[in-house]
């Protein structure tokens, strides 16, 4: 595949030295030097799929573009949640094919895939309280990040006697309908991510380590292929899905 970076940070550079290794170029790459939204639909004539990796202040304008243009997309650009109804109706109205994540490690998707499939059994098991913690490297722009926040989400969304995330420093008593989701700032970390229950007999965790870089690079690059050729709108949980099933077109 041909592929354009859109944001040529270190993520980006990530993706740049995992592509030649699955047979893949970069064609085209766009950053504060020349920026995605200044360019022209014909600049993109050569590419299969973009893969972006820019700043949460620029991901749903560079998301209505691709939808517009029909450039099949895999954004692992965080920040924008809370439009995911807008996306939707730009990926129908366009038939547009875009692929997002909050991280592309696929041991961060086992994790969630794991934690689904458990918290039917811990929704019953009361006694147990869960958080949520994540460590990041100072230049990390969003804290808590898309992937705390995602684990929290679905924390939420599994137990019924929690109804929404409380994120960061609670001057006050915690809510105990709240999942409480830490972050702390330090050094060079790659990522780390742990999810906790805590019972009062025990402790249930589950965590995931980031050894380098190039992890979430091949996740988004194995994305890419994924998604050449697919319409609509998808996660790295239908990846996977395909993935686990054998599906011949991983």
């Amino acid at each position: 595949m041909k592929l354009a970076l859109v944001g040529t940070g270190q993520m980006g550079e990530a993706v740049a030295q995992v592509a030649p290794d699955r047979g893949h170029e970069v064609v085209a790459r766009f950053n504060s030097d020349r920026p995605f939204l200044e360019t022209e639909p014909a600049a993109l004539t050569e590419v299969d799929v973009a893969v972006d990796f820019s700043l949460p202040s620029l991901a749903l304008d560079h998301i209505h573009r691709y939808c517009e243009w029909q450039q099949p997309a895999v954004v692992g650009t965080t920040g924008w949640a809370d439009e995911r109804d807008s996306v939707n109706r730009w990926v129908e109205e366009h038939n547009a094919s875009l692929l997002y994540a909050p991280n592309f490690s696929i041991g961060v998707a086992v994790v969630r895939r794991a934690l689904s499939a458990v918290l039917p059994l811990l929704d019953e098991l009361d006694d147990y309280d869960p958080f949520v913690q994540e460590v990041h490297h100072t230049n990390k722009v969003d804290s808590p990040s898309g992937t705390a926040h995602m684990l929290g989400d679905l924390l939420v969304d599994g137990l019924d006697r929690k109804d929404h995330v409380d994120p960061e420093t609670q001057h006050q008593r915690i809510d105990p309908a709240g999942v409480h989701v830490t972050s702390t700032r330090a050094g060079t970390v790659f990522g780390e991510h742990t999810v906790t229950l805590d019972g009062p007999y025990d402790q249930i965790s589950l965590r995931h380590r980031a050894k380098n870089r190039r992890g979430f690079a091949a996740g988004a690059v194995r994305a890419a292929e994924w998604l050449d050729g697919r319409e609509g709108l998808f996660t790295l949980d239908d990846v996977l899905r395909d993935w686990l099933a054998g599906d011949p077109t991983n």
